[in-house]
């Protein structure tokens, strides 16, 4: 596998390749030792072993103990490379700052001043005992050497620096990009849930508890209501034959889960080590929601999973008792929207009716008493009454219907949609729709407005498509949608079993969330450079059964 070359790695083999030349040239023009030809050879040996040590340091760079034992290599070779070419007089003694830097800016404090104090040690030692030493004592090579010694160690503590400075900026970094995916992840659970009936909510919550978290598992149990059966717990990453076991553990457990007003660590049989947090809304308890947790988790990292849970647990509340209070205004707008239409009807259609009714009475009762002109007269104005009934009746349809009135229709406004898209991102958008929305109930204009807005938009942003065809088609017991685009595609299988860190994920599993909410099923295809292709069905009147 190529490893990408990083600014660093650029500037330490720029390093490593002047420092050698300059000893090089240094060790070229001592008039003693060896033949020109010699050290010619013995430095184009150098280069192409200093060119492999780069290498290897650079795929090596994740791996901590082979790099040592990589670096201690280098300088062993180095001590030796002194020790022929003059001793504590070699050109090549500075070149040990080589590795050093290495060892200084990529592995610890410990193992690079140990480095460096153990060259300066075998080196003095070396050049003390070897036939041929000057005679010069310990402390007086010391002495003589103590300025190289300085600089060694000055530059040490500079790329030590450096490195402190390097880590505290990634580690800014990492907070930063943590914080930003937090705020992605914020926006998304509650677009999410806004999309969502009761029931998908948890399990989009407990998705997202995995997402933040990084852990495998995650669960949002649900209490009872009163008066009412509790709703489906929902959970990601048990298998399914355990899924009933551990609700019914959590189940055992309610009364004191209804008590519980902070963070609980709590073992469960058989399940492992839990952390559970509960879920209050201003007016009742609604569950608890909770991860299990890894054995090998310290008690640094538990306290951020509870600083974790407890903003998930306050945001479920928020999410959950806005759904329960957009339920509770839908009903209301209906029952407003029923009452207008009770009083309207009242006051025109029904008084007409009423006159018609008793007119037609009357009729009965007396009409052969009456003469012929008389009877002609009196059903000509109860026709003209009945007439009269019919026109207020269908102005009344008219003004409901956006459809029969002229105003904004759900088709209208998806075409308009999806022209500004196209405008706006010089993108061709074809449009294609059979059958007629006039019946299909709200939640599915919602849905699949919500849908083909998300699918586009991640065709167009994403994939960098230059067309995307719709195709819609309206039957009254189905709905079948599909969204291709010639787009550079992407490998599914990172959308369904990765925590992921970019956002069309994400809309993609907004999109399933939406289509299984109605009932219906969602398809995803795409490949590499072979665009993206989705297909959705979705059944009419499953969704109210389900609900009703």
């Amino acid at each position: 596998m190529k490893i990408k070359a990083t600014a660093e790695d650029r500037m330490i083999a720029i390093y490593r390749t002047f420092s050698l030349s300059l000893t090089s040239f240094m060790f070229l023009m001592v008039p003693a030792g060896p033949s020109v030809i010699y050290k010619s050879l013995l430095i184009i040996v150098l280069f192409l072993f200093a060119q492999a040590f780069t290498f290897y340091y650079r795929r090596l760079r994740a791996r901590p103990r082979v790099l040592m034992t990589v670096i201690g290599i280098e300088l062993a070779g180095i001590i030796v490379l002194t020790l022929c070419t003059g001793g504590y007089d070699s050109p090549f003694k500075l070149y040990v700052l080589s590795p050093v830097l290495i060892a200084a800016g990529s592995l610890s404090f410990y193992f690079a001043w140990s480095l460096l104090l153990g060259y300066f040690s075998i080196v003095a030692a070396l050049c003390y005992l070897l036939p041929g030493s000057t005679g010069k004592s310990i402390s007086e090579i010391v002495l003589a050497n103590g300025n190289m010694f300085l600089a060694l160690a000055l530059a040490v503590i500079v790329m030590q620096m450096v490195n402190g400075i390097k880590r505290q900026r990634e580690e800014a970094n990492a907070r930063t990009n943590d914080t930003m995916e937090h705020i992605k992840s914020l926006y998304h659970i509650v677009e999410t849930s806004s999309q969502h009936d009761f029931m998908n909510i948890g399990q989009v919550i407990t998705d997202y508890v995995v997402k933040l978290t990084k852990l495998e598992k995650a669960l949002f149990w649900f209490a009872k209501k009163s008066g009412e059966p509790a709703p489906e717990s929902r959970q990601t990453g048990w298998q399914h034959e355990e899924e009933r076991f551990l609700f019914m553990e959590l189940e055992k457990h309610e009364h004191e889960w209804r008590l519980q007003r902070e963070p609980v660590f709590k073992s469960l049989p058989g399940l492992g080590d839990f952390l559970l947090m509960p879920v209050r809304m201003s007016t009742r308890f609604v569950g608890m929601i909770g991860v299990r947790l890894e054995s090998s988790e310290g008690l640094e990292g538990r306290r951020w999973y509870i600083q974790q849970l407890m903003f998930l647990s306050e945001l479920s509340a928020i999410i959950l008792e806005r759904h329960e209070l957009g339920v509770i205004e839908n009903r209301l707008i209906i029952t407003n929207e029923q009452n207008r239409i009770a009083d309207e009807m009242h006051d025109s259609v029904s008084q007409s009716l009423f006159g018609i009714v008793y007119a037609t009475h009357s009729l009965k009762q007396s009409w052969r008493k009456m003469s012929e002109g008389e009877l002609e007269e009196q059903i000509e104005l109860i026709h003209d009454s009945a007439t009269k009934v019919a026109k207020e009746l269908r102005i009344t349809i008219y003004s409901l219907s956006s459809k029969k009135s002229g105003g904004p229709s759900w088709l209208g406004m998806v075409r308009s949609h999806l022209k500004s898209l196209s405008r706006l991102n010089d993108v061709e958008i074809e449009l294609k729709i059979t059958g007629d929305d006039f019946s299909l109930p709200y939640p599915y204009h919602k849905a699949l407005f919500r849908i083909i807005s998300e699918a586009t938009g991640n065709a167009i942003r994403h994939g960098a498509a230059s067309r995307v065809d719709v195709e819609l088609s309206l039957k009254p017991k189905w709905i079948r949608l599909s969204i291709i685009d010639d787009g550079v595609g992407f490998d599914t299988d990172l959308i369904w079993t990765e925590s992921e860190d970019n956002t069309g994920g994400l809309g993609m599993k907004n999109m399933q969330y939406l289509a299984q909410s109605l009932g219906g099923d969602f398809q995803l295809s795409s490949s590499e450079n072979a665009g993206t292709r989705i297909l959705i069905s979705i059944p009419v009147g499953v969704a109210e059964l389900k609900n009703a």
